[in-house]
């Protein structure tokens, strides 16, 4: 939001905004951080049978 806001600012200023200068404007590094960490998906099936059932007491 604060980038679009400079940028309307600036814009209703007479200021001339390359699209492509503003396409490489980001709020967050995204170059060296793993936003949602790394992930290992284990996708063969469980040595033993999963408990699917949630055994209450009576």
């Amino acid at each position: 939001m604060d980038i679009t806001k400079v940028v309307n600012d600036l814009t209703a200023e007479d200021w001339e905004i390359d699209p492509v200068d503003l396409a490489t404007i980001t709020p967050y590094i995204t170059s060296k951080i793993r936003r949602f960490g790394i992930w290992h998906l284990d996708m063969e099936p469980p040595e033993q049978e999963a408990v699917g059932h949630l055994r209450t007491a009576a």
